[in-house]
């Protein structure tokens, strides 16, 4: 994490992430279209994921191995999520 000058105290937790030359250059493409860094897209990216119920539902849907691990949104204003066994 890091926390410092010009932040406002706030912490950024960083991801690294490997796409494929493919993948990469379409988000390359995209970020040109938008005008904003290309790292700036794939964060702005994930945030709308996560908060996107249905993304999630699906990912889940396909790759959820264990089903007392699965999470789910329970509000939709704030996006707090629980995994689903935690109350049981």
């Amino acid at each position: 994490m890091i926390e410092g000058k010009g932040l406002g105290n706030k912490r950024v937790n960083r991801v690294n992430i490997s796409l494929s030359n493919r993948y990469f250059s379409k988000l390359k493409r995209l970020s040109i279209s938008c005008n904003m860094r290309w790292t700036t897209l794939a964060g702005l990216m994930i945030e709308m994921f996560l908060n996107d119920a249905n993304l999630m539902k699906k990912i889940q849907d396909e790759y959820c191995t264990e089903p007392a691990f699965r999470v789910l949104s329970m509000n939709d204003k704030q996006k707090n999520y629980v995994i689903y066994g935690e109350d049981q």
